[in-house]
């Protein structure tokens, strides 16, 4: 079996192969009784607080050797447990779901590089935490002359996940491609990650959208199969922890968890070392995608080919 075979097989049965995962300190004296007290009782009262994931998406969140949760969110949720005094269980869900878990009352929060956005912000709040950016995934033998011009996707067969910001980034580059006269992109949605990535690799689909540290990881796991392509139609985000809609103090207390992390330097460690300093966000917050808005970008312009 190929890496890139091996890595594919492996995202197919993370959702079958983890249940949940807990993530904790022992030490009390890391505890900020205010924050803890922010908490909702039911919480405090269990002593847990469960966090949704998807976690097919490395470094954010995958299932390691030993079948277990892993990634740079899961650390940055160990840092922050002790703050909190709970401990904090990751539960594994397909990404469409993580959401509706929370509004639900399923989860008390759900955390997988979910990009915050305005829309989502109607129906959830974010606790921001990091940058993402995004960028085109093909595979390094492609015959398709894919480069960072989104142009060059234009009537191609594309590949988005179900429930994510890549289905919207898909109907830009399609609405890109019309205006300038040129086909529209052939997508195709998939209920997972692990599904779009076998797409790609049998050739059902010429490229997807990803994370671009996502995609990273992927390139270097697979020896090279997989190609990470930058586009300026693209944009940096915020990713957050969600949290309900009505959950404020909730959102306070894991914000005052973060802001900890960061002033101790734990964050930074963190991001260290998962090689992520580019995507580290020194001052979180909540909401960011509406009270620091970030440019995003709607045409084009000049990318003729």
């Amino acid at each position: 079996m190929t890496a890139a075979l091996s890595l594919l097989a492996a995202t197919a049965l993370l959702l079958s192969g983890c249940g949940a995962e807990e993530a904790t300190s022992k030490d009390s004296t890391l505890l900020v009784p205010e924050l803890n007290e922010l908490l909702p009782q039911k919480v405090r009262d269990s002593g847990t607080f469960t966090v949704g994931t998807d976690p097919q998406y490395p470094p954010c969140d995958f299932t390691n050797d030993s079948g277990k949760i892993d990634g740079f969110n899961h650390d940055i949720l160990m840092a922050m447990a002790p703050r909190l005094g709970v401990e904090i269980r990751q539960e594994a869900i397909s990404f469409d779901g993580l959401l509706p878990g929370v509004q639900s009352g399923r989860f008390d929060a759900a955390m997988e590089c979910i990009t915050d956005n305005v829309e989502r912000q109607k129906t959830v709040q974010f606790v921001d935490y990091a940058y993402a950016t995004k960028s085109v995934i093909t595979t390094s033998e492609s015959k398709q002359n894919i480069t960072s011009n989104p142009l060059t996707t234009c009537g191609l067969k594309a590949g988005v996940q179900t429930g994510t910001e890549f289905v919207q980034d898909a109907e830009l580059f399609s609405k890109n491609c019309e205006s300038e006269g040129k086909g529209a992109l052939q997508i195709t949605n998939f209920p997972t990650a692990g599904d779009q990535n076998t797409a790609l690799q049998s050739g059902r689909i010429d490229f997807a959208f990803t994370n671009t540290a996502t995609g990273v990881w992927q390139a270097k796991a697979s020896d090279g199969q997989f190609k990470i392509i930058p586009s300026p139609l693209l944009s940096r985000t915020y990713v957050g922890i969600v949290v309900g809609l009505e959950a404020d103090n909730t959102a306070k207390a894991l914000l005052g968890a973060l802001e900890a992390i960061v002033k101790d330097g734990t964050y930074d460690k963190i991001m260290s070392e998962w090689e992520l300093k580019d995507i580290a966000l020194d001052k979180p917050g909540i909401n960011l995608a509406t009270e620091r808005p970030l440019e995003v970008p709607k045409t084009c312009g000049s990318c003729g080919v």
